[in-house]
Formats: structure tokens, sequence, C-alpha cells
């Protein structure tokens, strides 16, 4: 066996017992039980456009500095240097903004990669007193920020590693809490070599529980003062698979289809499609199987030469049902 199969087949493996040590692995039906187990749980909010328009069904298909927050192993795709900058509008007058750069290290054969994300809301503070509001105004933000590398193996096989600082800050300006973790997150890609096809997994968000700094008053006769529980992160196994079965000189259509174990919920499936016309234009659509809210996605993206580089823009809308409309965009300049 060469030594790109062998290690192919190490990564493979790795992930596969890693998924089958989970307990509830084998009972997917249960795992709604898990809902609200997690903390630091925007890191599952899916960060930029393509992908969510795509379903989220994308491990297997980011590339550049978006794999610093989706697949590590993907910024291996990079040649050069690359930006990117995302807005989310999340329900709830709810933003998250992530920054993310990439740049190929040919010197030691390694592409590092930077990323940086805020999620934030301002709220009115209420009291008993005062159910209409106070007067003032408080705040809720989550940030996490992060440092990967991703290295070819081989033409085959690409591996990545994030290394990334959670907080989450609720309502600090009122005396609420702050939880923080040192996070980490691993992936592989694996190309086949036919129809362009690729085999993904990587394991997201592991590391330590959050624990809530402070104590609060549980108004519970003989207990006061009492410390809040810590949390698990989320931590999600994300298995991809990605295959172009059509191509023609002026388009190319790109699938994907993804299964997603999460440490706080049940299994997810996932399915995308994206449409890629003259190089210049993409049409996208996914579908998330499980998801109660925010099934369907769609978008488009527009390419074009920029600065001596290229410049794309990247759009998605998600329908949240009752929820909302989800509206994402995300520029990328790559130089």
């Amino acid at each position: 066996m060469s030594s790109s199969r062998l290690l192919a087949a190490v990564a493979l493996a790795a992930t596969a017992a890693a998924w089958s040590a989970s307990p509830a692995a084998a009972q997917t039906s249960l795992g709604g039980q898990r809902v609200g187990t997690s903390s630091g749980t925007f890191l599952k909010i899916a960060p930029d456009a393509r992908g969510a328009a795509l379903g989220d069904a994308y491990v297997a298909i980011v590339e550049g500095a978006a794999a610093a927050l989706r697949n590590p192993a993907g910024l291996a795709a990079i040649g050069g240097n690359e930006l990117l900058l995302s807005h989310i509008e999340w329900p709830a007058d709810v933003d998250y903004d992530v920054a993310a750069y990439a740049r190929a290290l040919p010197s030691l054969d390694l592409i590092v990669g930077f990323h940086f994300g805020v999620l934030r809301t301002t709220l009115d503070e209420t009291s008993e007193a005062r159910p209409q509001g106070t007067g003032r105004q408080f705040s809720f933000s989550d940030w996490v920020g992060g440092v990967s590398v991703a290295r070819r193996f081989t033409d085959k096989l690409w591996i990545g590693f994030t290394g990334k600082f959670v907080r989450e800050e609720m309502g600090t300006e009122v005396g609420g809490p702050v939880a923080q973790s040192f996070l980490f997150d691993a992936g592989t890609v694996y190309h086949f070599g036919w129809a362009n096809s690729r085999m993904a997994v990587a394991l997201l968000n592991f590391g330590p529980e959050l624990t809530p700094s402070g104590q609060y008053d549980s108004h519970i006769e003989g207990r006061g003062l009492t410390d809040y529980q810590s949390a698990s992160p989320p931590t999600t196994y994300r298995l991809g698979v990605k295959f172009e079965p059509w191509h023609s000189e002026s388009a190319v259509l790109v699938t994907s289809f993804e299964m997603n174990h999460l440490a706080d919920n049940e299994e997810t499936a996932r399915a995308g499609g994206e449409l890629q016309l003259f190089e210049r234009l993409a049409l996208r659509a996914g579908y998330d199987f499980n998801a109660d809210a925010m099934k369907f996605s769609t978008g488009l993206g527009v390419n074009t030469p920029l600065l001596g580089g290229l410049g794309a823009a990247d759009y998605a809308y998600s329908d949240a049902g009752y929820l909302g409309s989800v509206h994402r965009l995300t520029l990328t300049l790559e130089f």
C-alpha cells in the first residue's frame, strides 16, 4: 500500500472509530435528548454564504480562507493569499460578522490561516417593577479567534488543524457571567481522482467544557449564591463527499452530501448542489433533511478579476420559518 493510501486509511479509520465510540451514534432517534446541552452553540452557524447556500453540506467542498472555520484541511487549496469577510443577519436582531485570512508558505510547505468572528445583539433591560424597560440597554456577545495550519501530504491527501479561543459574554454590563475555553478542529480531505470527487472528515469544536464565571442567587431557601454549571462545547463530527457528475465547456455541476454527528443533537444529513457557469457565475441550493427550521437554502455567487487578483461576492438565503429569513453576504479576494 502506498504511503498516501496508508495515511488516508488511517485518517478515515480514526474518524470512524471516534464516531462509533459515542454511545448515541447508534441511537439517532434519541439524539434529540441532547438538545440544549452545549455552550458556544454560535460556532455551529454557517459563517459564509457559499456553504450556507449549499445547505451546509460543505465539509468536502470548502477551500481557501473559509476552510479555517469549516475544515482546516481545505486551506491546502491556497496557492497565494486569500481574505474573506462575511456578514450574517440572524433572527431576533442578532448579527454575526466573520473575517478570515489564509496565506501559503512555500518555504515551509504549509498554509496558515487566521479567523475572527463576533456574534452580538443588544437588549433592553427590564425588571419586575418596570417590565416595559428601565431605559438601560445591555449586550450579549460571543466571539471566537483561531489559528490554522494545513499541508498537502500528497497530491491526494490534505490535512489541517485549528486551535481557537472561544468567549461568551452573557450580559456582563449588568452583572452577567463570562464563559471561555480553548477548542480544537482537525480535518482531512482525500481526492479520489474520478469526476473531481473527494471525501472529507472533520472534528470541530473539541475541547474542555465552558464554565460561566461568578455565581447567581438561586432563590431557593438554603442555597443562596450558587455556582453556574459547566457545559460541553458543540463538538461535531462531519463526514462528506463531493463529486462533479457533469462537465461542459461552459458549465460544471458540483454536488455534495454530508452526515453530521453532533454532541448536542441528533445526527443530520444534508445535500447541496452548485451549477458553475462560465467560471463567473454560480447558482446554489441545499437541503437539511433533519432541521426543524432552515431546511432549504439557496444563493448565488459572482467571480471577477479585481485588484490584480480574483474577487468573489456570494449571497445566501435560508428560510427559517416562523423565525423569518436569514441572509448572508460574503466577500472574498484572492491575491
